[in-house]
């Protein structure tokens, strides 16, 4: 699908110097990088994808210091432009914008794959339905584990497909969808499961109350982004690279390991928030 140009995947640089109001689609598209021509086709929806991917990463950092409880647009608005934020953060501001931008967008629930086989609860994740010409696309900027990179047709027939080397699909079982995800020379994974439905933004406003009673969201810290032909994951002190399908798992060894992580895919050395020897 891709034929456009790849974005700027350099440092991501936070600053609190610069002010962000409320949400104004020209400061966000800019943010992002965006210069293109803004019609609301499956080009322009891919692009803007995958510079949201690089721009603006998964990070628990904004809930584990601020306790969220409801959508405050402004807020929400501030703190995703300036360092990026968690799934539904991340889907409720891009679903915003890509309402504003003439497509026709609606936000789904889903639930992540948990160890042992188990799910998140049904309302966890926000994922985006986008329907263009009569087809409707899978779209994600949120999800804290290995993510699509551009959207991905949702049809039982589709099949899987390469984004950046590595595979995906959405399988069916029963009257969910999962998607799954397949490095080079690996297996099928579950990334999250999901039922066609669309939701309000406010099914979210509890969503702390359908974590199991000993799950913590923030604990260890999480944190993903896009970089040139691939993405990268830190879940506390294990990285994970993939790099044109080639995956690579590392235990960081130390504090110095980690900063040297955090400042080449993050920008930032400090605070080292959830780092466990």
């Amino acid at each position: 699908m891709r034929s456009w140009t790849r974005a700027n995947v350099n440092v991501v640089s936070f600053s609190d110097e610069v002010e962000f109001g409320v949400f104004v689609k020209r400061d966000y598209l800019q943010r992002i990088g965006y210069e293109g021509s803004g019609i609301p086709n499956l080009q322009t929806l891919a692009e803007l994808q995958w510079l949201h991917l690089c721009s603006l990463p998964y990070d628990t950092g904004y809930i584990l210091h601020q306790p969220y409880e409801d959508f405050d647009m402004p807020r929400v608005f501030e703190a995703v432009m300036k360092r990026g934020g968690v799934c539904f953060e991340l889907n409720f501001l891009f679903h915003r914008l890509l309402v504003e931008m003439g497509f026709d967008a609606h936000v789904n629930s889903a639930s992540t794959a948990l160890p042992g086989g188990q799910w998140g609860s049904e309302i966890e994740h926000m994922a985006i339905r986008v329907r263009i010409d009569d087809v409707d696309w899978l779209v994600d900027v949120g999800h804290g584990s290995v993510a699509i990179t551009e959207p991905l047709r949702i049809d039982e027939q589709a099949g899987s497909v390469v984004q950046m080397g590595t595979e995906f699909r959405l399988a069916t079982r029963g009257e969910w969808r999962v998607l799954q995800y397949k490095p080079k020379g690996r297996d099928w994974r579950d990334a999250y499961r999901m039922k066609i439905k669309d939701r309000a933004i406010s099914d979210w406003n509890t969503w702390r109350e359908e974590l199991p009673p000993d799950a913590d969201p923030v604990v260890p810290r999480k944190r993903r982004r896009g970089v040139e032909n691939g993405q990268v994951t830190l879940v506390a002190n294990l990285f994970r690279s993939i790099i044109g399908g080639e995956e690579t798992v590392k235990h960081v060894r130390d504090e110095a390991e980690l900063i040297e992580i955090m400042t080449t895919y993050w920008g930032e050395s400090a605070p080292i928030v959830g780092y466990e020897r």
